[in-house]
């Protein structure tokens, strides 16, 4: 896909916004899949939604608040928000509602049909001028949703992607229902690498470049506490990420859940302690992850690490 030919026609297409943006919009679908259990998931036992973004607030509780904030904005009495996990995720089917938020989690029909199949299977169920805005369950935004929906909305496509400054796709996505009929009903079907090329011959196929990274993965191990880092540190105002002389030598988190067991004097440095794991007193904790089960012991300096029972895996 030729994301700047791309770029360069939303730029000349300049759309009239209608007085009730997103009026389409039918639903919102969080992807939480995954065909193979990775090393995060593994270690820690945890589906990437539930693990902690402070000591009672896990990343799921994160898109609960954006997206009562978007339906409250968009003025959307009932929202539906269909969360979809693979049958390994550890997560339990429900529905939920949170004020306007309709919130269901189940399983993913089609594990192997790829993004863009999934996609077009979930669009089955909608009209063709209804509007889906789908992106990953497993990170974390540093925007709120609202502005990136509108962001993504006034791109005035059929199949609108978001993409990073550097032009990275982000993941996050809003596309008209009927763009997706012509896509193979059966097989596996890669979103970027096929589907694009081919929605493009006969639909608008925009990005919306954003200004700043808005999202960040939490899937292995590294990039989930450079999410939290990078999280943390916009909730405190302090967005100087990455920067040539940026002190990393100051903390910026220490996540401890309810049920984990902390002695007197530990240090948490940018670390996560999951309930049921056990630091004893005097233990240094830097950029790591203590696993339930799990014993530091007193003293113990633990730099760069996941621990978990089998022992440490470095970052």
């Amino acid at each position: 896909m030729n994301w700047q030919i791309a770029e360069h026609e939303l730029k000349r297409e300049v759309q009239a916004v209608p007085t009730r943006p997103l009026a389409d919009l039918r639903a919102v679908v969080l992807l939480a899949g995954d065909v193979r259990t990775n090393t995060l998931r593994k270690l820690t036992g945890r589906a990437s939604p539930s693990l902690p973004v402070g000591a009672n607030r896990t990343v799921l509780d994160c898109w609960k608040e954006q997206l009562i904030t978007l339906a409250e904005t968009l003025g959307i009495q009932q929202l539906p928000v269909r969360v979809l996990i693979s049958r390994n995720s550890g997560l339990t089917p429900r529905t939920e509602r949170f004020g306007p938020v309709l919130l269901s989690i189940e399983y993913d029909p089609s594990s192997f049909r790829g993004t863009a199949g999934l996609l077009s299977d979930i669009a089955k169920s909608y009209e063709d001028d209804d509007q889906l805005l789908v992106t990953s369950a497993g990170q974390i935004l540093f925007e709120p949703l609202i502005r990136i929906a509108m962001d993504l909305y006034t791109a005035g496509g059929d199949f609108t992607l978001g993409i990073d400054p550097d032009g990275v796709p982000s993941g996050l996505m809003l596309f008209r229902c009927g763009c997706m009929r012509s896509i193979n009903p059966v097989g596996f079907c890669d979103l970027n690498e096929q589907a694009l090329p081919e929605l493009a011959r006969e639909h608008k196929v925009r990005v919306a470049r954003f200004a700043s990274p808005v999202a960040m993965s939490v899937r292995t191990l590294s990039s989930y506490l450079g999410a939290l880092r990078m999280f943390h540190r916009h909730a405190s105002g302090r967005c100087d990420l990455d920067q040539p002389y940026e002190e990393h030598w100051r903390p910026t988190f220490g996540i401890i859940e309810p049920g984990a067991t902390i002695g007197r004097g530990v240090v948490v440095h940018d670390s996560v302690v999951l309930a049921g794991a056990k630091v004893e007193s005097g233990a240094v904790l830097v950029r790591s992850v203590v696993c339930p089960g799990t014993v530091v012991g007193k003293d113990a300096r633990v730099v760069d690490q996941v621990l978990s029972g089998s022992g440490g895996t470095p970052l």
